[in-house]
């Protein structure tokens, strides 16, 4: 991922503990760790915890191919104007 600084994945969203954050692949056990960087707390609304957390889970893949489908098939469109915007905003800029 171009400029990406962030902490690359596979990241997940843990059912048991609300954690969000990648999986390490350096511990000895066979399905990884998750090391957490976020916890979604639970609002009162069943569902909505569990749907942001695999949105947030899956950030780092959507930046990569967002990034990838700006790089092939740019134009000047409302919606690539969108896309390079949430980039940026992924990224910081």
């Amino acid at each position: 991922m171009e400029n990406f600084k962030g902490t690359r994945g596979p990241w997940v969203a843990s059912k048991s503990d609300r954690s969000i954050g990648p999986v390490s692949k350096d511990d000895d056990q066979s399905y990884g760790m998750i090391l957490p960087v976020a916890w979604v707390e639970f609002d009162g609304k069943p569902g909505h915890h569990q749907a942001n957390a695999n949105l947030i889970a899956a950030a780092p893949e959507l930046l990569e191919a967002l990034q990838a489908v700006v790089r092939v098939a740019d134009r000047a469109t409302d919606e690539f104007d969108m896309a390079h915007a949430a980039i940026s905003k992924a990224l910081g800029q």
